[in-house]
């Protein structure tokens, strides 16, 4: 049976029992999922992951894709309009994305980039390798504080350090034997097309998304950001989402939040850690 240990102090023991529900929600979703050969692991909690494909395979095809988005939104003349906000946005996620290199070392040698989409319904994502996209409508819409900021951008770095879009990949060919020798390029085809995948894989997603919120408030209260104002975040984003659609990646809004709250009340003491610091340091984006 997987164990899950993350290193650090529990305040009390109210929010020590938090955590345990919380991580509860995980072991179930955990329990569903077939045993696969540990060949990397997720930062903070340590579960192991069963890896097809390389980190180098995986991240050369998102770097392309990303770049062909980026090409299409500058011909059109929707690449970083505002530079205030690519500004603020790169400042924000500078922060995150030094506390996630000290998480994950390996990943001081990615090419982050961020940038901002504007003219169509773009809300965010962080492909592998660290390429981010954040709709100017979005953040518009939402008028998220700075902290709530912090607590989108920590979700999408920690979805790319955990590396979950190459452990999605890696689980298609163990699907069915007729996946079973197909290469990267041919698993990226059936994904698009094979909604039976979708569904077995749902309750990978839904693992997934628990532990980007998790990390990525763990990655926001150590880069100085509050993590009691990051759940006003959520709650922004579960009145646009309930949650319940049948291919629905993300648990039930309920389940997520109850997670989402125990994650913050044990983040709290490192964010205070966080301001002792004074100064947070922040990535230099090239």
């Amino acid at each position: 049976m997987r164990t899950f240990q993350r290193p650090g102090p529990v305040t009390t023991s109210h929010g020590a029992s938090r955590r345990r529900c919380a991580w509860g929600v995980l072991l179930a979703l955990l329990l569903t999922l077939e045993e696969g050969v540990a060949a990397t692991a997720v930062p903070i909690n340590g579960r192991s992951q069963h890896m097809v494909f390389t980190r180098e395979q995986v991240q050369a095809i998102a770097a392309v894709a990303y770049d062909k988005r980026l090409q299409e939104l500058a011909r059109r003349g929707n690449l970083d309009r505002d530079a205030a906000l690519v500004q603020r946005v790169r400042r924000v996620a500078g922060r995150i994305i030094t506390q996630a290199v000290i998480l994950k070392p390996e990943a001081a040698h990615w090419a982050w980039e961020i940038h901002i989409a504007s003219g169509d319904q773009t809300d965010a994502y962080c492909m592998a390798g660290g390429k981010i996209l954040v709709g100017d409508a979005f953040l518009e819409g939402q008028q998220f504080t700075d902290d709530e900021l912090a607590a989108l951008l920590g979700h999408e770095v920690a979805h790319a350090i955990a590396e979950h879009v190459r452990e999605q990949l890696s689980a298609v060919p163990d699907l069915s034997p007729a996946y079973a020798r197909l290469g990267l390029n041919d698993v990226i085809f059936v994904l698009g097309w094979d909604l039976s995948v979708t569904f077995k894989l749902a309750p990978l997603s839904r693992l997934h998304e628990l532990e980007a919120d998790d990390i990525g408030i763990y990655l926001a209260a150590k880069a100085g950001y509050d993590p009691r104002a990051l759940l006003e975040f959520y709650h922004k984003l579960g009145r646009l989402d309930d949650g319940s659609g049948f291919f629905n990646s993300h648990v039930a809004n309920d389940q997520r939040m109850q997670a989402i709250e125990s994650f913050a009340t044990y983040a709290e003491p490192l964010y205070k850690a966080s301001l002792a610091a004074h100064r947070q340091p922040g990535f230099v984006f090239h």
